[in-house]
Order: C-alpha cells, then structure tokens, then sequence
C-alpha cells in the first residue's frame, strides 16, 4: 500500500475516527517498521507522475500483526484506542478474527469487573485516602462494565 492511501485512510475512513495520525508521523511509523523488518517497500514508476513507495509486510510482519490482533488488551483505557484498531484490523483481514478478539476481550473485562467487584467488596479501613480510594475503584468497574456492555451490543457485522 502507498503511504498517501494509508494517510487517507487516517484521515477519512472510519480509522481517522479511532486514531488521527498526521501524515509526517504515519512516514515516520513506516520508515520505523522498515528498519525492524516488519515492512518492505519498494518504488514503484508512474508514467507523467512521480514515483511512489509502496510497501507491504514481511512474512515477519504478517505474524507480528496476527499475533498482535489476537491478543486481548488488558485494561478498560487500552478498548478506546488499541482495541478499537486491532477489531477494525481484524474486521479487514477475516470477520472470523474479530468475532474471536470480541469473544476473547469479553473474557478479559469480566475477570477485570470480578476483581474490581472483590475489591470493593474487601474490608478497608476508613479515612478520606480510603474513600477516594474507592470511588477510584466504583470508576474503574463503572468503565469496565461499560465497555462490556459496549462489547455485548457489538452487531455481528461489527466483530
């Protein structure tokens, strides 16, 4: 793919709603996962107009990027940004990626709500730090059982 294509893509698709990445940044990110071999480009000639940079990933890349999609994250603050890309990622490569990342964050946001929920449930002593304490931990569970409503709600066509 072109580097003008992926800027595009940021900025009009529904990507550019997830993340905004100004074009100097996504070059600099591309030229970055050409030094690590994760994508190789290449020129390619156009007749009339310059020449274009077209890059692809390795074999190297391709299992960086499944692995990567696969793998849940593991906080409620990480689903506004990296799940979100890695479920539009996996929607483009195989539905069936993305039903199973869905399936598989679920998972991981019930076990965060279960020992947010036993946190709150403990004993703590009192005092103001205390309740401030645990009006950090009723946000927390607040915005984990959010996002599973959120991943529950997801259409089919959405995973």
């Amino acid at each position: 793919v072109h580097g003008y294509d992926l800027s595009r893509l940021f900025a009009e698709g529904a990507l550019g709603r997830i993340i905004r990445l100004e074009p100097g940044m996504l070059y600099h990110y591309l030229k970055k996962l050409a030094r690590d071999g994760l994508i190789a480009s290449r020129i390619e000639r156009q007749s009339g107009r310059p020449d274009r940079q077209v890059h692809t990933l390795t074999p190297v890349g391709d299992a960086v990027l499944h692995a990567w999609i696969a793998a849940p994250v593991r906080s409620t603050r990480e689903i506004r940004l990296d799940f979100l890309v890695k479920l539009y990622l996996a929607r483009a490569i195989d539905p069936r990626h993305a039903i199973t990342l869905v399936t598989r964050q679920r998972s991981v946001m019930r076990t965060r709500a279960a020992r947010l929920t036993e946190q709150l449930d403990s004993p703590q002593p009192s005092g103001q730090d205390n309740a401030f304490g645990e009006s950090v931990l009723r946000l927390r569970l607040t915005q984990t059982e959010a996002a599973l409503a959120w991943l529950d709600a997801l259409p089919e066509s959405d995973q």
